[in-house]
């Protein structure tokens, strides 16, 4: 595991953009006079692989604006502002994961894959139906690479505002598509959930 050294506090900002998300506040810890967020980890991170980058690209998109029928984060609510203003510190956390292989665990693609869009997609959905989609070892990793992460002071800022879930995301579909043997996050397509409505009576 990598060792991070804190950055200077936000927390003054941080208390004005909770109050007042929707002002077009920046919470990057520049405005803090921390200096510009500088990862640890630089994509790709494996020479030639350039699929990393448009990989988080597409799945930063989908948790933010949904699949086209799942919304993804509530449009609209400070969790949707969070997610998308720490895109780039969300972008660091990615590299990091795939840095370390994913800890090395296997894909669960095969059985996770309708549960991980139903969790990390709808925003009914909350942190627990996220995290219990994890096993005890996936569990295990996410707890120390969280807890490394969180002491440096610009990702304790986002998830202490806006929780992990979507890093829980991020850390799923990165092991599901086998710490990156794919272009593109494997997602369920549009149709498949459009039938799941007329199933289930909704529209």
């Amino acid at each position: 595991m990598m060792k991070w050294r804190p950055m200077a506090p936000v927390l003054a900002l941080l208390l004005a953009a909770a109050l007042r998300p929707a002002a077009g506040l920046s919470l990057r810890s520049s405005d803090a006079g921390g200096g510009d967020h500088v990862c640890p980890v630089t994509l790709p991170t494996k020479a030639g692989d350039t699929g990393q980058e448009p990989y988080f690209k597409e799945l930063h998109t989908a948790l933010v604006e949904g699949n086209g029928v799942l919304e993804g984060a509530q449009n609209a609510s400070s969790q949707e502002y969070y997610v998308k203003t720490f895109e780039n510190e969300l972008k660091c956390l990615y590299a990091i994961m795939l840095s370390e292989k994913c800890g090395g665990l296997p894909s669960k693609h095969a059985t996770r894959q309708e549960p991980w869009e139903k969790a990390c997609l709808d925003p009914k959905a909350d942190l627990l139906d996220a995290y219990d989609l994890m096993d005890a070892a996936e569990q295990k990793y996410f707890h120390l690479f969280k807890k490394e992460a969180s002491e440096r002071q610009i990702y304790a800022t986002y998830l202490e505002l806006a929780g992990y879930k979507e890093l829980v995301c991020i850390y799923m579909k990165t092991v599901d598509d086998d710490c990156l043997a794919f272009k593109k996050p494997r997602f369920l397509p549009p149709g498949y959930w459009h039938k799941q409505g007329e199933l289930t009576g909704k529209k």
